[in-house]
């Protein structure tokens, strides 16, 4: 019984993802106990960039986030990269959105159609 009483003492559980091992900050220290961002237009899908600004005094978490949003990037791939639950990143981009350090939007409004790549394609669906 004794054996059984210390290996119980030295087995610890940390979580069960490899990637929090060592975090020194909970993720819900990070978001303020927040369970759901106050944006709520915000979903998987939802497209950001990082803006140039200046991201030293962020926590070492957003700074990654910050970091791989170099380019449009949606919600769920960030959390995917990040190895952070959808939910959890879903607020922490919410959290950089609310102080300026990503934008929201979608690829596609930086660019301006072009009419006649789009008369092409309708011309070509309507042969079809």
């Amino acid at each position: 019984m004794a054996n059984l009483v210390q290996a119980m003492t030295y087995d610890v559980w940390d979580g069960d993802d490899d990637a929090e091992a060592g975090r020194l900050v909970p993720l819900y220290i990070l978001v303020n106990g927040r369970t759901s961002p106050r944006n709520t237009d915000l979903d998987l899908a939802t497209q950001v960039i990082a803006l140039p600004v200046d991201k030293s005094r962020l926590e070492p978490e957003y700074q990654r986030i910050v970091e791989r949003c170099d380019r449009w990037m949606s919600i769920a791939e960030l959390g995917a990269y990040l190895h952070r639950p959808l939910g959890i990143t879903k607020v922490m981009v919410d959290v950089l959105l609310e102080q300026g350090f990503l934008g929201i939007g979608a690829p596609a409004q930086q660019s301006i159609p072009d009419r006649a790549v789009l008369e092409t394609v309708l011309a070509a669906l309507e042969r079809l």
